[in-house]
């Protein structure tokens, strides 16, 4: 059994803010030249419901879906299966909370199931330690470039 791998960031901005520039907004600050499947200059969309899917479409029109919105409660918490790259079936799972602190609001991201990859669950949780660290510094380097309303 493999323990999740949880990541916390605190950013200044409301729990609002917070979760929309994490998913509606994911395109301007995901690092798709080292986290993608199609590269860099690769489009990421973000469902806004439960049961759509996150998906990349690279420069020539071709698709990846990287997972499903299981869970979604706008400004609060969403989770969703993660497969980019892979298929369906080798999904894990990523749950984000947002929760108002003093100085804006806790991110906190756990990522889960990797059980489901058997032989090679341990090399990709093992990247996906230091993968979520480079994609969260992206986010939080988003924050400082992005005007608040």
């Amino acid at each position: 059994m493999h323990d999740p791998i949880k990541k916390s960031l605190v950013v200044p901005l409301s729990p609002d803010e917070a979760f929309t520039l994490f998913t509606a907004n994911m395109d301007t600050w995901w690092p798709t030249k080292t986290f993608s499947v199609f590269g860099e200059k690769a489009k990421i969309a973000f469902p806004d419901h439960k049961g759509g899917d996150i998906i990349e479409t690279g420069e020539n029109g071709e698709v990846d879906v990287w997972g499903t919105l299981i869970a979604y409660d706008p400004g609060v918490f969403l989770s969703f299966t993660w497969h980019p790259g892979r298929p369906a079936s080798e999904a894990t799972v990523v749950t984000v909370t947002f929760t108002q602190t003093e100085d804006g609001t806790r991110c906190d991201l756990t990522h889960g199931g990797f059980d489901i990859l058997g032989d090679t669950a341990d090399a990709v949780s093992t990247s996906y330690l230091t993968g979520w660290d480079m994609v969260l510094g992206c986010y939080a380097s988003a924050v400082k470039i992005t005007t608040l309303a």
